[in-house]
C-alpha cells in the first residue's frame, strides 16, 4: 500500500505503479487512449489537489476569456483553413516569447526557422499566448485561433462512450488515487472531456495536414497533442519534438519506465541540445532517433553577455511557478546565507501577476539587498553578471552554468530532477 506522495519523485513511482497494474498507458476507450494523451494533465492534477505542487501557470479569468474571444474571431478572418498553402515543414512554435533585441521571438523555432526557410517552404502554427499573440506576423506566420474556435464548437457535436467494462476500471484507478492522496480527483470527467477535445481536435489537423502536405512537422512541446501528433503520423509526416526545457526520470512528458510497447502518441525524433540530455534516461523511442541539435538561442546570446564583468557580491535567484512559494519560503529561512548579498530575484513570467501571493516573497520584497525582477530583463545579462545563481531544476540553471555561475540548489520538491545534474558536477551545494 503506497503512502500518501509528498515529493514529485513518491508521487511518480505511485503513478507508475498505476499504469503497470492497470495497463494505462495501453488503455483504450471509444477510440482514445486518454491516459496517454493527458498523463501530463492528470499528474498535475494530482499534484496540485494533495499539496505536492502548485499550479504552475496563470489561468484566464472569465472576462478575459470573453475579450481575447473577440480577438480569435477578428484573427480567424485572416488566417484559417482557407487561407492554409502547401508547405514542405510546419513548425509549432511555443506560444510563450522573449525579447531579443527589441523584438519577440520564441527562442526554441526563431532561429530554426530562419535556417529551415532557406531551403524549403515553412508555415509557422502559432498559438496564443494567454489569449493574445505577441509575436510581430510574418508572411511564414498562421494563427491557430480559428482552429481553438472550430474545436470548441465541434467538441459539442461529439458523443462519448464508454463501455461499462472500462468505467469500472476507470473508477478502480479512481477510487485508489483518492485513497492513497486523500484527494477526490474527477477522473471519469477529466477522461470523458479529453475524449471530446481529442476527436475534435484529430478532425481538424487531419484536414489540415490534408491540404498543407508537409513531409516534416517540428515542436516545441509535444506531450499533450496526441491528436496532433497522430494526425500527423497518420498523414505519414515525421515528427520530430524540439527540447524546450529540463528533463529527467521524473519528467512524465518524457518518462515511460515500465513502458513495453510503442507509445502512439510520442513523436518519431527528439532533438537534445547536448550528449548529456541524450543519456540522460531512456526515451520510449531508439536512441537512434534522439538526435543531438544544439540550443541555438543559447549559442546566439551567450556571445553578447559572456565578455560582462562578473559582481562576485551578486546571486540570481530562480523562481518557477510549480514551487514559487517553496522557492522564496526556503529562500527566506536561509536567508542568513545572503544577506550580504546583492540578490537578484527572477520571477517566472507565468509568476509575474501573481508572485505577492506569496507571503515569504512580499517579506523578501522588503530587505534592501533584493530586487524582485518581475519583467521581461535579459536573463543571460544576469546571468553573466552573477557569481552565483539558486534555484531547484529550472531549465535556466543549466544555461546559468555556460556562463560560470556557481549553483546551488534548494532541496525541495523537484529536486530529483536535478539527480544527474548533482551527480556530475562538483560544484554544486544543496541546501
Amino acid at each position: 500500500m503506497y503512502k500518501k506522495p509528498t515529493t514529485i519523485k513518491e508521487l511518480c513511482e505511485f503513478i507508475w505503479y498505476l499504469e503497470e497494474k492497470y495497463n494505462l498507458l495501453d488503455f483504450e476507450t471509444d477510440g482514445v487512449k486518454v491516459w496517454q494523451y493527458k498523463r501530463m494533465e492528470i499528474y498535475y492534477k494530482i499534484a496540485e489537489l494533495s499539496g505536492v505542487i502548485l499550479q504552475p501557470h496563470t489561468r484566464l479569468k472569465k472576462i478575459d476569456k470573453i475579450k481575447h474571444l473577440f480577438v480569435y474571431i477578428k484573427n480567424s478572418f485572416i488566417n484559417n483553413f482557407f487561407t492554409l498553402k502547401r508547405a514542405d515543414t510546419i513548425v509549432f512554435s511555443h506560444p510563450r516569447v522573449v525579447d531579443v533585441d527589441n523584438k519577440n521571438i520564441d527562442i526554441y523555432t526563431y532561429y530554426l526557422i530562419n535556417e529551415l526557410k532557406k531551403k524549403s517552404n515553412v508555415i509557422e502554427f502559432e498559438s496564443a499566448n494567454i489569449g493574445i499573440h505577441k509575436k510581430e506576423r510574418t508572411f511564414y506566420t498562421h494563427y491557430l485561433d480559428w482552429v481553438s474556435l472550430l474545436q470548441r464548437f465541434y467538441k459539442v457535436f461529439h458523443k462519448v462512450s464508454i463501455i461499462d467494462r472500462d468505467l469500472e476500471l476507470l473508477y478502480k484507478v479512481k477510487e485508489e488515487i483518492d485513497k492513497v492522496c486523500s484527494i477526490d480527483i474527477k477522473l471519469i470527467d477529466i477522461f470523458r472531456d479529453n475524449i471530446k477535445n481529442y476527436k475534435s481536435l484529430y478532425k481538424i489537423y487531419d484536414k489540415i495536414f490534408k491540404r498543407v502536405k508537409p513531409s516534416i512537422c517540428y515542436t516545441v512541446n509535444a506531450y499533450g497533442q496526441a491528436p496532433i501528433i497522430k494526425a500527423l503520423k497518420d498523414n505519414k509526416i515525421l515528427v520530430v519534438e524540439l527540447q524546450h526545457g529540463v528533463f529527467s526520470k521524473y519528467h512524465l512528458g518524457y518518462s515511460f519506465p515500465n513502458n513495453k510497447s510503442n507509445l502512439e502518441y510520442f513523436p518519431d525524433k527528439l532533438y537534445v541540445w547536448s550528449k548529456f540530455w541524450k543519456d540522460l534516461l531512456k526515451f520510449p523511442i531508439s536512441n537512434n532517433n534522439i538526435v543531438i541539435d544544439k540550443f541555438r538561442y543559447l549559442e546566439q546570446e551567450k556571445s553578447k553577455f559572456i565578455h560582462l564583468e562578473k559582481n562576485q557580491n551578486q546571486i540570481i535567484v530562480l523562481s518557477q511557478g510549480a514551487i514559487g512559494d517553496l522557492i522564496a519560503q526556503r529562500f527566506l529561512d536561509n536567508y542568513s546565507m545572503f544577506k550580504n548579498y546583492t540578490v537578484k530575484y527572477k520571477l517566472h513570467p507565468g509568476e509575474f501577476d501573481r508572485w505577492k501571493n506569496y507571503t515569504a516573497l512580499v517579506k523578501l520584497s522588503k530587505y534592501e539587498n533584493i530586487e524582485i525582477i518581475k519583467d521581461e530583463i535579459p536573463l543571460y545579462e544576469l546571468f553573466a553578471k552573477s557569481s552565483i545563481q539558486v534555484g531547484v531544476f529550472s531549465t535556466a540553471l543549466y544555461e546559468g552554468i555556460e556562463f560560470g555561475c556557481k549553483t546551488i540548489l534548494f532541496n525541495i520538491s523537484g529536486i530529483e530532477y536535478m539527480d544527474r545534474f548533482i551527480e556530475i558536477r562538483n560544484d554544486v551545494d544543496v541546501i
